[in-house]
């Protein structure tokens, strides 16, 4: 009676043998064995409680017993960043037990008769943040399906994901969507299997009933780009147009990547100029390729003024395109190694008034500049701008670049 029971589940599984299936899935997980302190009564209490998880003193075990007292009160189940700071304080003080722990027992607190598909998601998702997405629950539908499968990608075990997409599906009657499809295709690009991936992307529509859509066929260029099979990549352009789909940011950046790596980055630059008018505005990752193009083939000053042109592009919610560390790094080395100084130091000021600490070679070759064009001024601002932006162990090894610059500074002086 019970194997036909099973059995019955195993076909036909309702919400209720979904719960099941997933308590029993992790009623082997350790618990912990001290008792929990008293569960919060009022909000008083709660507030008391989350400030001593917050508290970065809270050691892991004391942390892990709080988060469990407070599971019962549904205002501490819904704090979404408390969950995440403290997976996160006990996956980095390396107590996975701890953390499957908390999680198996925040599935069990919810109410009967099942938990929400958010909330399993999000579990999912807590599991894979931790590295530990073996421990991630079984997905009762085809979203929570496809973040468990982005977290077996995220964790690169790709051989988890084409497992659990071919044994998930029959097992829990769900069908794939396009999500799960996507995050499949995505997973054989990155293990280097192209093929698999196109025969995929071919079937979907009669195996799977699913039309590919423009993330797709993003996946599919982006296979074809890294092994520079350039005539698949223009045929898979043309398929796009005829199957009526509109490229978005990421086929553009793909299209981009293309050119600049063919030594074709004023035509990619082109690209982004006519991408507007497509009703597709430019992202950071847009610009970052181009300008890494730019700067690859020795053309600083072009990259320069795409660099100023960023904070102008007009966009939907505002204007302008904000650079990040990697803009202003790979910016910063070109225009050292070409010796365009004075652009140089105005991308090394910025980057540093956002407190980020340039590597110290692009940084040396600055103020060497600086100082050979009799700048020794703005060579000092930058060198006492580098110490206060340095931090932890590099800070050091700073003082030490900079004592020598100190001393040509003072002969200098003298």
């Amino acid at each position: 009676m019970a194997a036909a029971a099973a059995a019955l589940c195993r076909r036909s599984p309702s919400l209720l043998c979904r719960r099941h299936l997933l308590i029993r899935l992790l009623s082997s997980q350790t618990q912990l064995q001290a008792p929990p302190p008293p569960t919060p009564t009022t909000p008083a209490d709660l507030s008391r409680l989350k400030s001593s998880i917050r508290d970065a003193a809270t050691k892991p075990d004391a942390l892990a017993a709080l988060f469990l007292s407070g599971l019962p009160h549904p205002a501490f189940l819904a704090d979404r960043p408390l969950f995440a700071l403290s997976v996160h304080r006990l996956a980095s003080a390396g107590r996975r037990d701890l953390v499957a722990s908390i999680l198996s027992s925040s599935l069990t607190a919810l109410p009967s008769p099942h938990p929400s598909e958010g909330f399993l998601i999000r579990l999912i998702c807590l599991y894979s943040a931790a590295g530990m997405p073996d421990h991630s629950l079984t997905p009762p539908s085809e979203r929570a399906l496809s973040a468990l499968l982005s977290a077996y990608h995220d964790n690169r075990l790709y051989d988890r994901v084409v497992e659990a997409f071919n044994t998930l599906p029959a097992d829990l009657a769900i069908k794939p969507g396009i999500v799960s499809h996507n995050v499949l295709l995505k997973t054989l690009v990155a293990s280097g299997d192209l093929t698999a991936a196109r025969k995929v992307f071919d079937e979907m529509p009669d195996r799977a009933g699913v039309q590919p859509d423009i993330i797709s066929c993003n996946e599919i260029l982006k296979g074809y780009l890294n092994a520079g099979d350039d005539a698949a990549f223009d045929q898979l352009l043309k398929e796009i147009t005829k199957r009526h789909l509109k490229p978005n940011v990421g086929t553009y950046n793909l299209r981009m990547a293309l050119l600049c790596a063919r030594g074709r980055s004023f035509e990619a630059q082109e690209l982004l100029d006519a991408m507007g008018a497509k009703g597709v505005p430019p992202n950071r990752a847009i610009f970052n390729t181009v300008i890494k193009g730019l700067c690859n083939e020795g053309e600083v000053g072009a990259a320069m003024a795409l660099f100023r042109e960023m904070r102008e592009v007009p966009r939907q919610n505002g204007r302008g395109v904000s650079p990040n560390f990697e803009t202003y790094i790979m910016l910063l080395e070109a225009l050292v190694n070409k010796s365009v100084f004075d652009p140089a130091l105005e991308v090394c000021k910025e980057c540093l008034r956002n407190k980020w600490a340039p590597p110290f070679q692009a940084v040396k070759g600055l103020v060497q500049g600086l100082l050979k064009s009799r700048k020794a001024k703005q060579a000092k601002e930058v060198l006492t701008a580098m110490r206060k932006a340095v931090k932890g162990d590099a800070k050091e090894e700073w003082v030490k670049v900079e004592a020598q610059f100190q001393l040509v500074l003072a002969d200098k002086k003298a």
